[in-house]
């Protein structure tokens, strides 16, 4: 606001051209700030892992589109179901059912790719890894170079969850290293 020299009082012409002014001033960070608001999202490149062996767009799309039915009985060389399966649900340490959604291929990680040693990614939690692997496959469909990327606002947006990892490793103090709690980390 433009405020007057001390003792000069100001017309009500020119008050209401000061008020216009700054309401104006208001009016337009206020339709910027909505404009942002209703910017449109980009998605450039998609990475996923889904049951059923839903690993790029067109396979999830073939999934969605055909109402596939990916539940399917816990691999044997997931776990044993049997050795946890009661149907009682109220049985202590027990699951009542033998049937889950399993992503394939989730021992197949190429370590030496991401640069990290073969003894860390043995510790890795398998979501940080299926992380690292989506997350380059997103770019790679987006047809953008990492290096493109240093530097500038690019970020990566995830859901992860549960420390299943974490807690089985805890549980054999032995398998504990330099790399359990970065490797296992959530964040």
């Amino acid at each position: 606001m433009t405020t007057p020299d001390a003792g000069e009082e100001l017309s009500p012409l020119k008050r209401a051209i000061i008020e216009i002014r700054e309401l104006r001033a208001r009016l337009d960070t206020a339709n910027a700030l909505a404009g942002a608001a209703r910017e449109p999202i980009a998605i450039v490149g998609t990475g996923m892992r889904f049951p059923g062996g839903v690993d790029d767009a067109e396979s999830f799309w073939a999934l969605l589109r055909d109402g596939r039915d990916v539940i399917t009985e816990v691999p044997a060389d997931r776990w044993d179901a049997d050795a946890f399966y009661d149907p009682d649900p109220d049985t202590p340490g027990r699951m009542t059912t033998r049937w889950g959604g399993f992503l394939d291929g989730v021992d197949g990680f190429d370590a030496g790719f991401f640069g990290i040693s073969p003894r860390e990614a043995a510790t890795m939690d398998p979501q940080q890894r299926l992380l690292l692997e989506v997350t380059w496959e997103a770019l790679e469909d987006a047809g953008i170079s990492t290096d493109a990327l240093f530097g500038t606002d690019a970020g990566v947006f995830l859901g992860i969850c549960n420390s299943d990892s974490m807690r089985l490793l805890l549980a054999e103090p032995s398998e504990i290293d330099i790399h359990t709690t970065t490797g296992n980390s959530l964040s």
